[in-house]
């Protein structure tokens, strides 16, 4: 494990600390103040850097997340709110909606508001709104490494119609500015149902300022509105936040590497007086083949939201349509995996534009 510039073993960091979490760890809290009273957290640090917030009661999905007190996700004038207030016609859904580095849309229905088989579908689904069980914190040695490692599960259910349960795991490295999210959804109805799943991660400031753009989207991406047609050749570029701004939404086609994973960075080299930042976004292709962009740059509202995938973002009924609906049958599991790092230097921008 290399900690604070230097390599060193299990044996030799336990004699330099009374206890693990002097260098990190994760800690079940509560918060208790405005409309977010009464979630359950779990505040996660680790020994490089790394700060994130899971909301245990909103889906298990990260709202703050910093590295090096830097933030990284861009967070919306709603902040942090109890599932409580969810409401789930129309637009509503962005009354709860926090921004934050990822807030999991789904699971029986995600994307724009539609009305579907009959049925009324408000924006992006519930499951962001549902608290999760079963919570187990297992910090544990892995050879020579330290992992901090959060698990739950979040279940979506309604009599007679779905019943999908999200088995979510988040682990983070002690010695590495990465996250790791795996979850597998498991159909425990009779029926066979419909399954979408949009991972939202928005980035904001200072990540994402007018010097920043994307990398490793070579393909003009398809535009999913009219305002995000006129735009397209721009999708790579930003600019500064712009007086009522009209969304711009993307959808890509990212190629799978050698192991089967997409990838796309978001980078700023003029951060820090050019010293240099970035994130970089896997997830595993055969199970998110989609990257839908969220390009918005208004005042206040200054996000660029890389989104993996199962569908996209037009809403089930023409999804549906479009013969792209994806289902899972009565007892079985589909796995997802979605991959985060920060890039800390110019030195390793550099070095994955090499290797990607």
């Amino acid at each position: 494990m290399r900690l604070y510039g230097k390599n060193i073993s299990k044996q030799e960091l336990l004699k330099r600390v009374g206890d693990i979490s002097q260098v990190g760890g994760i800690s079940l809290n509560e918060m208790i103040d405005g409309p977010a009273r009464g979630i359950r957290v779990a505040d996660i640090k680790n020994g490089c850097g790394i700060d994130a917030r899971v909301l245990i009661d909103r889906g298990m999905d990260i709202s703050d997340f910093r590295f090096n007190s830097v933030p990284i996700a861009w967070k919306s004038s709603v902040r942090e709110t109890s599932p409580a207030y969810y409401d789930k016609e129309g637009l509503e859904w962005l009354r709860t909606f926090y921004g934050g580095l990822l807030v999991t849309c789904g699971l029986s229905y995600a994307g724009a508001p539609s009305r579907d088989n009959g049925e009324e579908l408000g924006l992006h689904g519930r499951i962001a709104n549902i608290s999760a069980a079963n919570i187990c914190v297992n910090n544990r040695w892995e050879s020579n490494n330290y992992v901090l490692s959060l698990k739950g599960t979040v279940r979506e259910s309604r009599i007679f119609f779905e019943n999908l349960e999200l088995t979510r795991e988040i682990k983070v490295p002690m010695d590495e500015p990465k996250i790791y999210i795996h979850d597998s959804i498991e159909n425990l109805s009779p029926r066979t149902l419909p399954l979408m799943i949009i991972y939202h991660m928005n980035f904001g400031f200072p990540l994402l300022d007018s010097s920043s753009y994307l990398f490793g989207a070579e393909k003009e991406p398809e535009p999913i509105s009219e305002e995000a047609k006129k735009h397209v050749t721009d999708f790579k570029i930003f600019s500064e936040p712009v007086k009522d701004f009209s969304e711009h939404v993307f959808c890509h086609d990212i190629p799978a590497d050698n192991e089967g994973y997409s990838n796309i960075a978001l980078i700023n080299e003029d951060f820090d007086a050019g010293r240099g930042i970035g994130i970089w976004l896997k997830y595993s292709k055969s199970s998110l083949p989609y990257l839908n962009q969220w390009k918005q740059t208004g005042f206040s509202e200054y996000v660029c939201g890389l989104e993996p995938a199962n569908c996209r973002t037009y809403g089930r009924e023409l999804v549906r349509q479009k013969g792209e609906l994806e289902f899972i049958e009565p007892g079985q599991i589909k796995d997802f995996k979605v991959e985060l790092a920060v890039l800390r230097s110019m030195d390793e921008i550099n070095d994955l534009k090499s290797r990607l």
